[in-house]
This record gives C-alpha cells, structure tokens and sequence, in this order.
C-alpha cells in the first residue's frame, strides 16, 4: 500500500520534459523582451546625454561674441572668443560612442522698415548685411547605425 501511494506521487521524466518545454517557449520571448528593452534603455539614455552636450555646445555658441562665431562648416577643432569660453566641437566620448560634432553658420541679412521720413512720411528700409547669424549645431556617431541630431538657434548683432 505504501509504494502504490509513492508512485503515484512521483513525477516522471516526460512530465518533467513536457513543464520544461512550455516554460522554455514562454521565457525565452519574456528574456528576449527583456534585453530589448535594456538595449533601449542604454540608447535613450545616450541620446539624452548627446542632447545634452549639443544644448551645452549651442549656448556656448551663444554666448560668443556675434563677430567671433565664424561663418561656414566647421568640425573638429576649438573656435576661440575674446573674454568667453571657446566652443569644443572636437569628437567626445560617450558611453562606448564616439560623438563628432560640427557647426554650420550662416550670415543672415535683416531688414527694417520701421524709420518714417519726416519730409515725405514715407517708410525707410533699411538692410543689414550682416544682422543676423543662423547658428546650427550637429552631433553624429554610431558604427552600425549612423545617428544624428542637430539644433538650431538665431544670434542677432544688437
């Protein structure tokens, strides 16, 4: 009576094979899934970080004296200011990525039309060649995959 309540209460290899393949086919999505979302959380988290050094770099830019930001595409080098700190766009290291950096300016000419003539009360224009600057700022890396942002800010010379 004893060994008849001992085998039923055994559990057998094909049972065994059986809770392991169902388990197999429900945890390795789950795994999957998990991963994936590790690898996703570590790429945001170096877009945010690249972001982060592109809104640094674009300040920096800001902050520039108008006539010391230079006009044209540069990339790789330390572009020097009187009285304030230089703009870095040399490559960076970021978490295992090497981020290259460039900026691209462009002279913008504004024109006013707000001047009233007394004699003729007739509205002057007025152009200023070099009135404002289009200051752009990008950042690439990735071996695999290229990626890039770029921001976009105005400096006018007041």
């Amino acid at each position: 009576m004893l060994r008849n309540r001992q085998k039923r209460s055994a559990v057998s290899l094909v049972e065994v094979m059986i809770a392991m393949a169902i388990l197999s086919t429900l945890a390795l999505p789950m795994g999957m899934f998990l991963v994936e979302q590790m690898r996703g959380s570590s790429q945001l988290g170096d877009y945010y970080q690249i972001l982060n050094l592109l809104e640094e770099k674009l300040e920096t830019a800001l902050e520039m004296r108008f006539h010391d930001i230079p006009v044209g595409d540069i990339r790789d080098v330390l572009v020097e200011s009187e009285g304030h700190r230089g703009l870095d766009l040399r490559p960076a290291e970021v978490a295992r990525n090497i981020v290259s950096f460039r900026m691209s300016c462009e002279l913008l000419p504004v024109s006013f039309a707000a001047l009233k003539d007394a004699a003729s009360s007739e509205l002057q224009t007025f152009v200023a060649e070099d009135g404002m600057k289009r200051i752009e700022i990008f950042a690439e890396w990735g071996d695999k995959r290229k990626h890039r942002l770029n921001l976009v800010a105005y400096r006018a010379n007041l």
